[in-house]
């Protein structure tokens, strides 16, 4: 007996390989393939897409977050402002007020200026014989604009 090994021997398949015609798909098949093929790739594009929308409002969203806290900080910075100018201003307005009292410039005319107060003795009082009285002059209106108007008209004349 030969010694070669039974449990490889593969050659008795090989008949039964030639025999068999090769599986050809149908033609409905194929197009049934390819429309599985394309409805996969259609998802996957799809799904592509999707991500890429949702990541886009994302990054939008947290641009707008960071636009949001910025000009926040802008504000915040400004009212802080404000707030010590107006602290200066009240400053400034009672500096003010404090230079301008009566005893301050009282203060200042007499140290500064060298004023003195005036007394009885300075004061005189004179007395007006005749009553006050106000004219008024009664020349009518055509006189008083023909006074007025007079010297425009020499200045053309000339």
């Amino acid at each position: 007996m030969d010694r070669q090994n039974v449990a490889y021997d593969l050659s008795m398949y090989e008949s039964l390989l030639e025999q068999r015609p090769e599986r050809q798909q149908k033609p409905q098949q194929q197009a049934k393939t390819v429309k599985l093929k394309n409805k996969k790739a259609f998802k996957t594009a799809l799904s592509v897409l999707s991500i890429a929308v949702v990541v886009s409002m994302i990054i939008g969203v947290i641009y707008t977050n960071s636009q949001i806290t910025e000009i926040t900080t802008n504000i915040s910075q400004v009212q802080r402002e404000i707030t010590e100018l107006e602290s200066e201003k009240a400053y400034l307005e009672f500096t003010l007020e404090s230079r301008m009292s009566l005893n301050e410039i009282e203060d200042y005319a007499v140290n500064v200026l060298g004023m003195v107060k005036m007394d009885s003795t300075q004061v005189e009082y004179i007395e007006i014989e005749s009553e006050n009285k106000v004219e008024l002059n009664s020349d009518n209106l055509g006189d008083r604009i023909e006074e007025a108007v007079q010297p425009v008209l020499s200045y053309f004349e000339q």
